[in-house]
């Protein structure tokens, strides 16, 4: 079996071939998730990245839930949960396994990787440089919950997430608290996708806001470019109300963004795994 990269993770084997997230619409490739970078038409996908697509792209693709081997281009093909955000598939190939972006702790809206024995392994690592470790999540999500409850006393809260995965977990977790959410319409767009499959999020979208509900206590979640001017004209009244602001990425382990941008906060909440994961599941795929 021989792979290289040729717009996309090229798979041969004898006289068959198969591609892996390609980065044009490609007939009988296989595309891992929902994000841009590999959402492309046309391919393998699981029936959750297919909804991802209509909304995002307007394309479509074959939708292959998980765990059900098929046969593609002379091989046998399998979609694993990754664990990186709603609809995310590890590609088994044969014995070769391309893990996408991936996710051993998972989240409240995806399963988690799991390891898969095989002879070959590509492994797609976001965090993959030695240091780049994350603080244990459980307490990143406890700091993040801590904090929006003390600035709610005063007044609503922005969160800066990526509009699909990234403000899905968050709606998730603000969840917890009780609170009002309210998300851009782009977002809600995506979560709404998620109830048809089991995962209940509660939000408002931002249009549904009247002027007088605008500055009461609640917690939105926005993309992350609009934690600060300029704003589209549709929503520029958020720049008018008095708004505690936070960014949530994993880079905000390492980077410092609130004096670049102007924030309040930020938390390193990742949909990846870190380092010492991707590390760990190399050796057990062993």
């Amino acid at each position: 079996m021989r792979v290289r990269y040729e717009g996309g993770i090229l798979v041969q084997d004898a006289l068959k071939e198969v591609i892996l997230d390609p980065a044009r619409k490609t007939p009988g490739s296989v595309v891992s998730h929902g994000h841009m970078d590999h959402l492309t038409s046309g391919g393998i996908m699981t029936p959750q990245t297919v909804e991802v697509l209509k909304v995002r792209r307007g394309g479509t693709g074959q939708p292959v839930p998980y765990g059900k081997e098929i046969e593609l281009n002379g091989f046998r093909v399998v979609l694993k949960d990754a664990g990186h955000v709603f609809g995310s598939a590890m590609v088994r190939v044969d014995d070769l396994l391309y893990t996408g972006d991936f996710n051993p702790e998972g989240g409240a809206t995806c399963g988690k990787a799991h390891p898969e024995f095989v002879r070959e392994l590509i492994v797609d690592a976001t965090y993959g440089r030695p240091g780049y470790n994350f603080p244990p999540k459980h307490d990143v999500e406890a700091d993040l919950l801590t904090w929006l409850e003390m600035e709610l006393a005063q007044g609503p809260v922005a969160l800066g997430g990526y509009e699909f995965g990234k403000s899905q977990e968050l709606i998730a977790l603000v969840n917890r608290l009780g609170v009002e959410v309210a998300v851009a319409d782009k977002i809600a767009d995506l979560a709404d996708l998620y109830g048809p499959y089991g995962i209940k999020l509660r939000y408002r979208r931002l249009s549904t806001l009247t002027e007088a509900e605008r500055s009461d206590p609640r917690v939105y979640i926005l993309p992350p470019g609009w934690l600060r001017p300029p704003l589209d004209d549709s929503v520029s009244w958020l720049g008018s109300i008095r708004l505690r602001t936070a960014y949530v990425s994993g880079w905000c382990a390492f980077f410092d963004y609130t004096r670049q941008y102007g924030l309040d906060a930020q938390f390193p909440l990742s949909d990846h795994g870190d380092f010492e994961d991707v590390m760990a599941f190399i050796e057990a795929c062993r």
